[in-house]
């Protein structure tokens, strides 16, 4: 009867027996290779991240606030003055301010803002006038308007940008008020001495980002994560399981397989995440950014779509050379490279991330933006970056995957990717140079050798004696 060796325990010995050492030395070495690999796919992935923020606050010169003088009259000199003489004293963590004459509204500074810009100060037509002929009535609060945009870069706005703007309008207002009440004459109406005496003029804010903070930080990044993520899956999977298919199929029609399949998968995967825009938008979609109609929606899913088979087709190509153990770098540099380019604008990080701007990510990101509000109107450079970068990668799959099937066919990878020799290699195929070192030996045959079929039956070939 036979015994269940499950149950009986038969050829199995303990984990420390001496049989098992070879065996585990051999894995320990291994293990210790992967604790090295897993080590440099931190420090490169955490040098992305940390790289990408350091001293974020301390470049906030990089950007560019806009100073718009629509009165014309004492007070649009005077605060105008006041705040471009911030540029007098320069430093890293104060942004750069910049007097715009090309904007000739409130409108359309608003707009201006709303599409390209960080923010502006406005100081409001008439505002000189109405300071003038301050009656019942006056409001200093129309006089200077501060324009905000979280919704280019909410964290970086609401941190570094917007406190530039109201600190520097306030120092204006406080500046002006002092000047002011030295020549300050008795207005008609005594009740308002005292908004003339101490506060003349004022500001107002005003947010023109078309995204509210609750839905600007992640629309583009936790989309784009997400799919990426499904595509990884996938990708791992299909490297897994088309080993007979680079066995037996010709190279161009398995190179051409490969890039139409995950560009479908992109296709698929990018549906969802425009579904889930249009079923969470919500509040946080202001009643600035544009309506959302069946066009904005198929664009957003080829948008989708294109940032995720550009990143596909780029990690397949790593997978289809890689040993299993290596995949994750790839995977980690690219999934961390792309967020890091959406979590700080690309201009207030170091020179070096500037390169950064050629990331799906962040190309999607800018026409994810255009789509939805209409700013930062960059389509036809993102839409290139986004294609020229499939386009590239689908001709570098034509390479590896000639490379993939070579290694297959010649015995130097198997299934999984494992390189002949590595501990967990497995192959049907013979390894090349077995195979060549084999034919390269003549065949060897005994002079004189004797067949026997039965007992005392002999014969020779050499003698001819065949036994007839």
């Amino acid at each position: 009867m036979l015994s269940n060796p499950w149950k009986s325990g038969q050829d199995r010995v303990g984990l420390f027996d001496a049989s098992l050492r070879p065996l585990l030395w051999e894995r320990l070495i291994y293990y210790i290779r992967i604790l090295v690999i897993f080590s440099t796919m931190y420090w490169i992935a955490g040098s992305i991240i940390y790289g990408a923020v350091y001293k974020r606050s301390d470049m906030t010169h990089h950007a560019t606030l806009e100073v718009v003088d629509l009165d014309g009259g004492p007070v649009g000199r005077a605060v105008a003055d006041s705040i471009l003489q911030l540029n007098s004293r320069p430093s890293d963590k104060s942004p750069r301010w910049r007097l715009r004459t090309d904007l000739p509204t409130l409108a359309a500074t608003r707009e201006w803002v709303r599409l390209h810009g960080w923010g502006a100060i406005v100081i409001n037509q008439g505002a000189s006038q109405r300071l003038q002929d301050a009656a019942a009535g006056y409001s200093p609060q129309n006089a200077v308007t501060v324009i905000n945009n979280t919704g280019r870069h909410p964290v970086t706005s609401i941190s570094y940008l917007e406190p530039a703007l109201t600190q520097a309008a306030t120092a204006a207002v406080h500046q002006f008020a002092l000047a002011h009440l030295a020549q300050l004459q008795a207005p008609a109406d005594p009740l308002l001495l005292p908004t003339l005496a101490l506060r003349p003029i004022a500001f107002t804010s005003e947010d023109v980002g078309p995204f509210s903070f609750a839905l600007a930080p992640i629309i583009c990044v936790f989309g784009f994560l997400v799919g990426t993520l499904m595509m990884v899956e996938a990708l791992i999977e299909w490297k897994m399981t088309t080993f007979l298919l680079f066995r037996r199929a010709k190279h161009w029609h398995v190179w051409a397989a490969v890039a139409v399949v995950i560009t479908s998968w992109a296709l698929f995967v990018a549906m969802h995440s425009a579904l889930a825009v249009s079923a969470f938008l919500g509040p946080g979609y202001t009643a600035l950014a544009l309506p959302y109609t069946v066009g904005r929606f198929f664009s957003l899913w080829f948008t989708t779509a294109a940032v995720l088979a550009a990143i596909g087709v780029w990690l397949f190509n790593w997978y289809l050379v890689l040993a299993p153990e290596f995949f994750g770098l790839p995977t980690l540099i690219t999934v961390i490279s792309n967020v890091a380019s959406l979590m700080t604008p690309l201009e207030l990080a170091p020179h070096f991330f500037r390169w950064f701007q050629v990331q799906p990510f962040y190309n999607g990101s800018m026409l994810f933006r255009y789509v939805l509000s209409g700013a930062y109107p960059k389509v036809g450079l993102n839409v290139g970056i986004l294609l020229g970068e499939w386009a590239l990668m689908v001709a570098v799959l034509f390479a590896t995957s000639w490379i993939r099937q070579a290694t297959i066919l010649l015995g130097i990878a198997d299934v999984a990717g494992w390189l002949h020799g590595g501990i967990f290699f497995h192959s049907d195929i013979p390894y090349y140079k077995d195979t060549k070192a084999a034919l390269s030996q003549p065949a060897r045959f005994p002079r004189r050798f004797a067949v026997a079929d039965a007992p005392g039956d002999t014969m020779s070939l050499r003698e001819g004696n065949l036994g007839v």
